[in-house]
């Protein structure tokens, strides 16, 4: 894995309802910096909940996206959430790290509910607790089922681009976070235009992740998906400052309130906590006038806007992908980077 993305950058690529984007980082160590990216708009047709279901339209879109942005290679890091995915976090007997994944691939299905010839299985070692009789390992394993994830390979086969790794959108999101914003309990919660997802974190570690069904689409359904792409966010941008203070925007940030408070109710249960004590925000949801101050309001935890460039040291961006919106694409490509070292 070493060599994956040796002399050239990476990239980091999102495929969502009603767009396409995607960032390549370039440098070395701490002097990294974000390259090129682009952005193009697709049919709100062609990827729903988090599945490609037109791959040829997502193929034609992914052709314009590298014409557009002059990526420096076609090894990408494709990012996925949806509703086929699972997470758990669970204890382990302890083997030898060097035998550990072949274990727990053997005995996946005590935890997993999906037959292995369909699961496409990570897994992550989070610590080491005291079980019963002796020390365990506690992993982090996230599944999907294979025939969500296969019409994105086929449309990124299509347009000959190559996977070199698929990974979580929300674990991506917590790689551009400063560690110093992900101290304690922390809730990130991605708002995309289809599916959202909140992810809840102790101490810069993973413990919890589930699909929040409330994306910006449902806010924006009337929306007309415009040509180029930056039209279509000003156009977004507009109807948001206009709606903050209309009834229908309320009524949409109070569900996201809702889906949020349902997650971090369940997780401070199994996890025995009191509290969270930040939210981090990220996706195009959370251009959205007003709504950090609403969802702080509700509650009653301080609500932060997640920076993508903060941990990108190498300089100024060679374009412009400040907005959080662009997290999750930038995550992806520092999971790259970190492979490729």
């Amino acid at each position: 894995m070493r060599a994956l993305f040796a002399g050239s950058g990476s990239i980091g690529l999102e495929l969502d309802t009603g767009y396409i984007r995607a960032v390549e980082v370039r440098g070395k160590n701490s002097k990294l910096q974000v390259a090129a990216a682009a952005e193009v708009l697709i049919p709100k047709t062609a990827v729903v909940d988090g599945v490609v279901l037109e791959v040829e339209t997502v193929s034609e879109a992914l052709n314009r996206l590298w014409s557009q942005a002059k990526f420096s290679n076609r090894n990408v890091v494709l990012g996925m959430f949806n509703q086929s995915v699972i997470i758990r976090l669970i204890n382990f007997p302890k083997v030898p790290k060097n035998k550990l994944e072949q274990a727990v691939r053997l005995q996946a299905g005590e935890y997993i509910p999906i037959p292995a010839a369909q699961m496409l299985l990570d897994m992550a070692l989070v610590g080491e607790v005291n079980g019963e009789d002796r020390p365990q390992h506690e992993l982090l394993l996230v599944a999907a089922r294979r025939a969500q994830l296969e019409p994105s390979l086929a449309a990124l086969k299509m347009s000959k681009l190559l996977p070199k790794a698929v990974d979580l959108a929300p674990l991506a999101t917590m790689r551009v976070v400063p560690q110093e914003k992900l101290v304690g309990d922390v809730v990130l919660v991605d708002l995309s235009m289809g599916l959202g997802s909140v992810l809840l974190a102790v101490d810069g570690m993973p413990r919890f992740a589930r699909v929040m069904p409330v994306g910006l689409n449902q806010f924006h359904a009337g929306l007309v998906l415009m040509k180029e792409a930056e039209e279509f966010h000003k156009q977004v941008a507009a109807t948001l400052e206009k709606g903050s203070d209309e009834q229908g925007f309320g009524r949409w940030g109070k569900s996201v309130a809702a889906e949020i408070l349902t997650s971090i109710s369940y997780f401070i249960k199994q996890e025995n906590l009191k509290s969270v004590g930040r939210i981090l925000l990220s996706g195009i949801g959370a251009r959205a006038a007003g709504l950090a101050a609403l969802l702080q309001e509700e509650l009653e935890v301080v609500v932060e806007v997640v920076q993508p460039l903060a941990n990108l040291k190498g300089g100024q961006a060679k374009v412009e992908v400040s907005g959080a919106e662009y997290a999750v694409s930038i995550g992806l490509a520092l999971r790259g980077m970190e492979q490729s070292k």
